[in-house]
């Protein structure tokens, strides 16, 4: 029972999206991914998501990868990826939440969190989501 236990953890990790930061053309490294923000002063979006959770694959699959959703976070966002266990030490302790896929929108400035999602969200939901954190970050900067 225990190795079929073990296998299927390592299924899961295999088949989760290793590659998310890639394939989604987001960065892996929040440090330099807040840095860049700053540079070109837009919100840094943090995607939290852990390699065995399959809400968060779905995220990436369905609403991250919609040719509408990329494009808009491409051009408005500094987007970033991160394993919240594996990636654990590699970004604020304020945005290692229990609840995953979370989305954190922060601004350059202070490096402070100014909107959120939490779990799956729909294309169309997240659509509104990115509408919303991007006028609080106009607010935000005026």
């Amino acid at each position: 029972m225990r190795v079929i236990s073990l296998l299927f953890v390592l299924m899961l990790t295999l088949f989760a999206s290793p590659q998310a930061a890639q394939e989604l053309g987001y960065h892996s490294d929040y440090q330099k991914a807040l840095a860049l923000a700053k540079k070109e002063q837009k919100p840094l979006m943090l995607v939290v998501v852990t390699s065995y959770c399959p809400w968060c694959r779905k995220f990436e699959q369905k609403t991250l990868s919609s040719e509408t959703i990329a494009s808009t976070v491409k051009a408005k966002f500094v987007a970033v990826i991160v394993d919240r266990n594996k990636d654990a030490g590699s970004f604020p302790k304020e945005f290692q939440t229990p609840r995953i896929p979370t989305v954190f929108f922060i601004d350059p400035k202070d490096a402070t969190e100014f909107w959120e999602t939490i779990g799956y969200v729909k294309k169309s939901e997240f659509a509104d989501a990115l509408k919303e954190a991007e006028l609080l970050f106009e607010k935000r900067k005026n």
